[in-house]
């Protein structure tokens, strides 16, 4: 049986970790492995013994959070039956339900939610030093890889030294860039910068969405029934910028029949 990891690369805490706990409830636990990768340790109410052992310390826009994915992959890869393997940050939340997402997936592909390969320069100019300037791309790192191009980020980690320079931001660079030096690029399933069409879903200023931000990257602190309705109806399975403060917002009868598993 195929199975799905969920790996969460958090600060501390997930905002929505009670959202999670009802996304996996009555979910058969043979179809999906949970793996956390913080920064700081603070316990979790739900998830604490998903918490991988080896985690490493962790900055911003730095290779550190390449490499704590990778971790992530590696004890993920350890479960021989995963299939799938789904990058989440602490302020992600579900807005499918498990089998529709079990369902979803495709073993042969992986998902990238990709920019203008234009926005790699100027930025990334001393990565040709080492690599071809065409292959340079750059993605979210929320992104979902499946098992194939998950071995070849933990096998074949050469991307590493491409992008380890304070210029760029490494996490995002390192596995779009991987796979398309590979040639693996036809494997993948990409949405190029738009909202509520990317597997997570965020809002970003000037995307085609009905309720855009009103800067370039928009914190939820609320959210009404009304975009969560618009958002539960769109192709996106997963969302993120959802801060603590608007959990609350997503305990309405819409979003929870939404996301359990019967």
């Amino acid at each position: 049986m195929k199975k799905i990891a969920f790996c969460f690369l958090i600060y501390d805490i997930i905002h929505g970790e009670a959202l999670w706990k009802t996304f996996f409830e009555n979910v058969d636990k043979n179809k999906y492995i949970i793996c956390i990768h913080y920064k700081y340790d603070k316990q979790l109410a739900y998830f604490e013994n998903y918490k991988i052992k080896n985690c490493i310390e962790t900055k911003y826009a730095d290779i550190s959070l390449v490499q704590a994915q990778n971790l992530l992959l590696e004890n993920a890869l350890q479960d021989k039956e995963v299939e799938h393997f789904v990058f989440l940050s602490d302020t992600c939340v579900p807005f499918k339900n498990f089998d529709y997402i079990y369902n979803f997936l495709d073993e042969n592909y992986s998902h990238f939610n990709v920019t203008d390969q234009k926005q790699c320069f100027p930025r990334c100019n001393k990565s040709i030093e080492l690599i071809d300037k065409q292959i340079i791309n750059k993605a979210s790192q929320w992104c979902i890889l499946n098992k194939k191009h998950a071995n070849i980020m933990v096998n074949e980690k050469d991307y590493l030294k491409w992008f380890n320079y304070s210029e760029t931001v490494p996490d995002e660079h390192c596995y779009i860039t991987k796979i398309f030096y590979n040639n693996l690029q036809d494997e993948l399933i990409t949405t190029n910068n738009i909202a509520t069409g990317a597997t997570t879903f965020v809002n970003w200023q000037g995307m085609d969405y009905k309720y855009p931000s009103k800067r370039g990257l928009k914190y939820y602190n609320n959210i009404s029934k009304e975009e969560i309705i618009y958002i539960l109806q769109s192709d996106s399975i997963f969302g993120r910028k959802f801060k603590n403060t608007c959990i609350k917002d997503f305990l309405c009868k819409e979003y929870l029949e939404s996301i359990k598993t019967n």
